[in-house]
């Protein structure tokens, strides 16, 4: 009994000094799926969800411990716990091999050559979870490690979120996701990348747009948007219309017009007054002209009034 209340009182300070701040998707099956870590002061970052379990675990330990113990629930919940407070306690407590994958880029070339879900370290130290591409529609050189930083597949994620949201990323990694702007951020600043933005819409009809150089700004610039270069796969070019545009969201109006142009087309991304490319608007499952270019559209392929049926934006680390 000791030793329990030593682990949850641990825990609870731990939470309490790290200043948890993260993103914690679920799957079906209620299992831990994805988590987007950031930091604070370069702290590691504990997810909020390990946090409630703390709160909760150290409350009813206090209250009726002797019972508690017995708890199915409570033995679930504390293995969790446990597991999340480790793998940041090795994160943070050791030093780390200067070998770790900073992006998709780095795991193709260690021998990674299958998409899917994999752990990258854009800051060094801490992990980030994201979706690698690594083979695309295309010619042979288009293969080769893209980190993917934006999808919609199905419209099971709501993408009107507010400024904290982008800056920290959240969905999940196994369907649709913003994977953040701080990471954005970290992993262009000294990188040099490209960005293809892939697309299909209902019909099986698919498209492309690529762009040789982009990166993003930091926070205090507003996470300016840099992109140039543009090559077409068949979508046109919606994106150039937003270069050296800073990111606005509902709540943190930084475009160029007289209003919030997240407000008037119901998403976020670097406006300007307003859009051509309209990623994270509203899934419209198709055609939907009822009101004016709120939807996932890209004006260059489908016009204002087209959502897309899937959409990928990922970016590759070029020497």
């Amino acid at each position: 009994m000791e030793q329990l209340q030593t682990v949850v009182h641990w825990g609870a300070w731990a939470v309490e000094q790290w200043q948890a701040q993260a993103v914690v998707s679920r799957g079906a099956a209620g299992v831990v799926t994805s988590v987007g870590f950031t930091l604070n002061f370069r702290w590691s970052s504990v997810t909020t969800y390990t946090s409630d379990i703390c709160c909760d675990l150290l409350r009813r330990v206090r209250e009726d411990g002797s019972k508690f113990i017995n708890n199915s629930t409570f033995l679930e919940r504390l293995m969790v716990f446990l597991a999340v407070i480790l793998s940041v306690v090795l994160v943070s407590g050791c030093s780390q091999n200067g070998d770790m994958p900073a992006d998709c880029s780095d795991l193709y070339k260690a021998g990674q050559k299958l998409s899917g879900i994999y752990s990258i370290y854009p800051l060094g130290d801490v992990p980030v979870w994201v979706y690698c591409h690594m083979v695309s529609d295309g010619k042979d050189e288009d293969n080769g490690g893209w980190t993917v930083f934006q999808r919609r597949m199905d419209g099971s994620v709501n993408f009107y979120q507010p400024w904290k949201e982008y800056k920290r990323g959240f969905g999940n990694v196994e369907s649709e996701y913003w994977l953040g702007l701080e990471n954005m951020y970290q992993l262009t600043r000294n990188r040099k990348y490209m960005l293809r933005v892939d697309m299909e819409d209902f019909t099986g009809r698919k498209g492309f747009a690529l762009y040789s150089s982009f990166s993003v700004d930091c926070e205090t610039d507003g996470y300016k948007l840099h992109v140039s270069g543009f090559k077409d796969g068949g979508a046109g070019d919606s994106l150039t219309y937003h270069n050296e545009q800073k990111f606005t969201t509902f709540d943190k109006d930084q475009d160029t017009y007289e209003n919030n142009c997240a407000k008037l087309h119901l998403g976020a991304f670097w406006y300007a007054a307003c859009h051509h490319a309209n990623p994270n608007g509203v899934y419209l499952w198709g055609e939907d002209p009822t009101i004016f270019a709120i939807g996932n559209v890209w004006y260059t392929w489908k016009n204002y009034a087209v959502g897309m049926k899937t959409i990928r934006m990922k970016i590759r680390h070029v020497s």
